[in-house]
């Protein structure tokens, strides 16, 4: 058995959410079934948010098995008269600063009740309120990760740690000056890449194009076609790819809009549960199957834009140039040349360079869709993508349909396998809009999205509970400066390290230096 305590601050609505979130993270990590950690995350968060509107302080505990989890919310505020008219959804009184915050709309109690196998609220006038509930536990059906699409230099690390920190997942460690990745938690993101001066971290191998491209398709991400400079518009960059003899040159992203229009009117005509989340990025797709695994049920069921176009080529051969190791993840076991942007980078570089000419691109026809739409939220960068995923997961995003998260800053402009800043290269691409002879269409997926391993400290659940105690108990004995100095990303990540096997407690310098023997 585990078992832990959060405070919880009366009128701190800054830090509502916290007790609740660090719950829902040891529910994870222990491998519970993710709509158990819904259920648990829906009755923690109203018990966590009635303490913060009602009380001065409070407390939340909890215990659990590999059976079930007790919680018990205790407070110490001016407790609930009639605890039968509380129970009664609608009814609250709450104040009205909470009221103008969007809390208190009296659905408190109601949901806890709903979402829990046991529920009892006792309380006191003048003294305070518990609310104890029950959730019987099952274990996650989980799947192996693939594999990632990062690639590693070991000689070229030069032992900075600035990678660590910058993994959305804690996946990086770096000891000895070598860097090693988990591959249970890495995303292929580009975060690590982004962050690494030396090239320690890049993008998996690319493939050869071959001497005569007369047979190949050329499939392209539309962020290819800004960075060559002001001088060099999207229209020259495809005529020098065409000169090179490739038999088309296609661009994703009308693929990208046809995915949009049927990512929205799925949401409007067939999801079961909103807001739907777009595939539009492979990233945000490993990222919920990994971290937010309650999420799949939102994810509609399309394939990506490029593996949208793949599936349109058939049996044609092709050659796509990915701008994220995730992208090459998807593309990895079909029939294709994968090539990196540097690969044709410097090749088109020179070809375009005499017909530089720095004048505007020909007006053509505006975009599908425009950045505002109604109902719909587009989110990019790595970590403002995972705090909209909080909120979804946490229920607090019901006044959007669709979300399309994007795992780079504007999305694949960002990649920092690109030269241009993301937002000048953006702002070349939307001055031009080209045509395909192909039909863009969204594309049903075959398979459905699954679960991974990610959190979980163990398949068995009894198991990853002891496992995450014996880490608790050692994060409590580490300084808590999350220096990285031992290289890993938090003490906490450390303590797991230590608890699985992946480092020794004397890596540690600052628990050494304190150790009295």
């Amino acid at each position: 058995m585990i078992e832990d305590s959060f405070p919880i601050a009366g009128g701190d609505f800054a830090e509502a959410g916290s007790a609740s979130s660090s719950l829902k993270e040891h529910l994870k990590r222990v491998g519970v079934d993710p709509r158990a950690i819904r259920r648990t995350m829906i009755a923690a968060y109203e018990a966590e948010m009635n303490v913060v509107i009602h009380a001065d302080k409070g407390t939340m505990h909890f215990s659990m098995d590999a059976g079930q989890l007790e919680v018990v919310v205790a407070d110490e505020g001016p407790g609930i008269a009639d605890i039968d008219l509380a129970m009664q959804e609608g009814y609250s009184t709450a104040p009205a600063a909470a009221r103008q915050l969007g809390f208190g709309a009296g659905m408190g109690l109601p949901n806890i009740k709903r979402n829990s196998d046991q529920c009892s609220v006792t309380s006191m006038v003048g003294e305070g309120t518990q609310v104890a509930f029950t959730i019987c536990l099952e274990p996650e059906q989980s799947i192996e990760a693939d594999g990632r699409s990062i690639r590693i230099v070991a000689q070229e690390c030069c032992g900075c740690l600035r990678c660590v920190p910058a993994c959305p997942m804690e996946a990086l460690r770096v000891r000895a000056s070598t860097p090693t990745i988990l591959d249970h938690l890495c995303i292929d993101c580009t975060a690590c890449i982004e962050a690494c001066p030396t090239g320690a971290l890049a993008l998996g191998e690319e493939d050869d194009l071959p001497d005569d491209v007369g047979d190949l398709s050329l499939v392209l991400p539309a962020s290819f076609l800004g960075q060559f400079g002001a001088g060099v518009r999207p229209e020259q960059v495809l005529a020098a790819l065409r000169e090179m003899g490739f038999r088309d040159v296609t661009i994703a992203e009308a693929w990208e809009r046809a995915l949009h229009e049927a990512v929205v009117r799925y949401a409007r005509d067939e999801a079961p549960a909103l807001p739907v989340i777009s595939p539009v990025c492979p990233v945000a797709v490993n990222l919920i199957e990994t971290r937010y695994p309650a999420l799949i049920e939102h994810l509609a069921p399309f394939l990506s834009p490029m593996a949208a176009v793949r599936h349109e080529l058939g049996e044609q051969r092709a050659a796509f140039m990915v701008s994220c190791p995730a992208e090459r993840g998807v593309l990895a076991s079909s029939r294709s040349i994968l090539v990196a942007p540097s690969r044709l980078h410097d090749t088109i570089s020179r070809a375009v360079a005499a017909e530089a000419d720095g004048g505007p691109s020909p007006a053509q026809e505006s975009p599908a869709h425009t950045d505002v739409e109604e109902g719909v939220l587009r989110v990019s960068g790595i970590r403002h993508v995972m705090r909209t995923l909080e909120s979804i997961e946490n229920g607090l995003l019901g006044d959007v349909e669709v979300v399309e998260p994007l795992s780079c800053e504007q999305g694949c402009f960002g990649s920092p396998l690109w030269r241009e800043d993301a937002f000048i290269s953006r702002h070349r691409w939307g001055q031009w809009r080209g045509t395909t002879e192909m039909s863009p269409k969204a594309v049903r997926r075959e398979t459905p999205f699954a679960a991974r391993a990610g959190l979980r400290l163990d398949p068995d659940m009894a198991e990853a509970i002891r496992k995450l105690s014996a880490i608790d108990a050692l994060t409590k004995r580490l300084p808590g400066r999350d220096c990285a100095a031992c290289g890993a990303p938090t003490c906490a990540a450390f303590a797991e390290d230590v608890v699985l096997g992946r480092a020794a407690e004397d890596e540690c310098k600052c628990l050494a230096k304190e150790d009295p023997t």
